[in-house]
């Protein structure tokens, strides 16, 4: 019940946040680079929904920061866990990359309960604020561990101690970064997952985290092999980053309204 009523507020926040026009420009440019083939209704309908999902991942942080962790726990399931624990077991390392998509939070902490086995959750902002101090407690109550962005050496260790990272790949990268095909359109994209994946031989799984109807959410693991890819080369970093990206296009097509949209993804591109 608490849940529901906080996804409530949510909603309603987001969709007030929508008619004030709040991203509302980013939001509209970006999903007219990515279906200019639908109708202004149709984007426009996307976008409603898309803040309606941004409005739920905002709320349920609360629930996910105080809620018992076997009430989390029963609202997501994984529908291929086989497929992470083979590689787990291998003990070369695990590289799960991830997108801003339905409540990537969830992902991070719901997952790793339902796996039984954490993650080592990449971060770009060191908690200064009361907000990052706020998702720090969260990301971690279940067990993960968190590493700062530019902590190399202590995500070479992570792997090299059979541990898993997890992260996220679908923000805007510098203009330098490679650049591969994102919805039609060459974009630059961080190649940190890839560079990462190359140099220490790790496997790499995309996680795909949908909500369902009921509210609930379910993860499907998709291997990225990358074992035809012999050095971190530079072809190499940008076949493997195009790789993993095309799998969130594809989840992205399917569920549209589930991705963040009103993150500048084209500015670089």
């Amino acid at each position: 019940m608490i849940r529901l009523a906080l996804s409530v507020i949510g909603s309603l926040t987001a969709w007030i946040a929508y008619y004030l026009g709040i991203r509302k420009y980013v939001t509209f440019e970006n999903l007219r680079r990515a279906y200019p083939e639908l109708s202004e209704n149709q984007q426009k309908l996307i976008a409603i929904k898309s803040y309606s999902n941004l409005g739920i991942v905002f709320a349920e942080m609360l629930y996910l920061r105080f809620a018992g962790k076997e009430n989390i726990q029963k609202h997501i399931t994984v529908s291929n866990p086989q497929l992470f624990h083979k590689y787990i077991k291998e003990e070369n390392g695990l590289i799960v990359v991830a997108g801003h998509f339905a409540n990537w939070e969830w992902l991070a902490v719901g997952g790793a309960l339902v796996l039984h086995e954490n993650f080592a959750i990449v971060r770009k902002n060191i908690p200064t604020s009361f907000a990052e101090k706020f998702l720090e407690k969260m990301r971690i109550r279940s067990g993960n561990s968190l590493i700062n962005s530019g902590d190399i050496r202590r995500m070479f260790s992570t792997l090299q101690n059979g541990k898993c990272i997890a992260l996220l790949a679908d923000q805007a990268a510098p203009a330098n970064s490679c650049k591969v095909r994102f919805f039609g359109r060459e974009v630059p994209t961080f190649e940190g997952p890839a560079r990462l994946a190359l140099r220490t031989k790790s496997p790499m799984l995309f996680a795909e985290c949908i909500r369902g109807i009921n509210g609930d959410y379910i993860i499907t693991f998709h291997d990225i092999p990358h074992t035809d890819l012999i050095e971190d080369s530079v072809d190499n970093i940008k076949e493997l980053t195009y790789r993993h990206t095309h799998l969130l296009e594809d989840a992205i097509r399917r569920h549209p309204d589930q991705w963040l949209w009103q993150h500048r993804r084209w500015k670089n591109a």
